[in-house]
């Protein structure tokens, strides 16, 4: 009886514990490790960070929601100017009626939207990434694959940051391009005589404190669920900060004024220690040169950013980043 030989597979390439190849083994030809040092890692996980959102079904709706928003809102300026036209209105109510959709009204209105909605969805999206990775565990497995704790946790801070960026530039874009083809319809003439350089260098700052409007809230939700282990606990913090907590605070601050000293001080400047409207002055600095131009009564073409309000603003991104770091290196995730 003739024997056959049977043919084993070949065992698997060594792995090390950090996903290099172990002393004595080959890797094959078609994995690419890239660059090993610190930074090169942290990209490239801010990258995969990137990758999962652009995978997942909740960041396509966010999208989705933010552009019919975008477009809706110029649409309805458009469809109330149709409306009001029909009723003989004045021309020169309609010139000003219509004003948001041509630069800058266009710019400034793209930018409310972002502070309002845009604010709500990328609270959504950084609560869920970050306190998800908790909910489902997958945060234990990650710390198991090499990257530090340190990585981790600044590409979180990194795709938040990429996100808002890409959010800020394409509503802004799309935002200005909607008005003006509407505008069209309306039959006004958009006039370019305001834009200079000077003009876009206030822009592109305009442009730069909208970013930071939004990645302040986005830190306050990341601190919110790191400390939480829960995407409730991110979500529902900086939505209560944002839209309850610091506008009560507002609307009561004034009534300091009926208390006698120094407790009647505090209460009154307390705004001037709040996130909004430390972003709200460093958008009306650049936003006074874009509709009045440097013959504006508050601004010169030289005025860059109010130093008190970055100061304020940075204090508490220290605060956010920072405990959150902290507590992301000294928490036990084992249970």
């Amino acid at each position: 009886m003739k024997s056959t030989e049977q043919v084993l597979p070949e065992p698997p390439e060594p792995i090390g514990p950090t996903g290099s190849i172990a002393p004595g083994g080959t890797r094959a030809s078609s994995v690419f490790m890239g660059r090993q040092d610190y930074t090169s890692i942290t990209l490239r996980l801010i990258v995969m960070e990137l990758y999962k959102l652009r995978r997942r079904v909740m960041s396509k709706v966010l999208v989705i929601c933010m552009i019919v928003a975008t477009i809706g809102l110029y649409l309805l300026i458009l469809i109330a100017v149709s409306l009001i036209s029909r009723n003989s209105a004045q021309p020169e109510f309609i010139t000003n009626f219509t004003s948001p959709l041509r630069l800058p009204q266009s710019l400034y209105l793209a930018v409310q939207l972002l502070l309002s909605l845009g604010q709500i969805l990328i609270i959504i999206l950084v609560s869920t990434v970050v306190g998800g990775e908790y909910s489902a565990g997958t945060i234990r497995l990650m710390l198991t694959r090499g990257p530090t704790r340190t990585q981790i946790f600044w590409s979180k801070v990194g795709m938040a940051f990429a996100c808002i960026v890409g959010v800020v530039i394409g509503v802004a874009v799309l935002g200005v391009a909607s008005g003006l083809l509407f505008n069209l319809a309306t039959g006004i003439p958009a006039t370019f005589d305001f834009l200079s350089a000077g003009w876009l260098g206030h822009a592109f700052l305009y442009l730069l404190a909208t970013m930071l409007g939004l990645f302040m809230p986005a830190m306050l939700a990341l601190f919110l669920s790191t400390l939480g282990r829960a995407t409730a606990a991110g979500l529902a913090g900086a939505l209560t900060w944002s839209f309850f907590i610091e506008p009560v605070i507002q609307v009561l601050s004034p009534f300091g004024r009926a208390i006698p000293g120094p407790i009647g001080d505090f209460f009154v400047s307390l705004p001037n220690y709040l996130i909004g409207p430390n972003i709200s002055t460093l958008l009306n600095d650049q936003y006074q040169f874009l509709a009045f131009g440097p013959q504006s009564a508050t601004q010169t073409p030289v005025v860059m950013f109010d130093l008190p309000a970055l100061a304020v603003l940075a204090v508490y991104l220290v605060l956010f980043i920072g405990v959150a770091w902290w507590v992301s290196l000294r928490r036990d995730i084992t249970n």
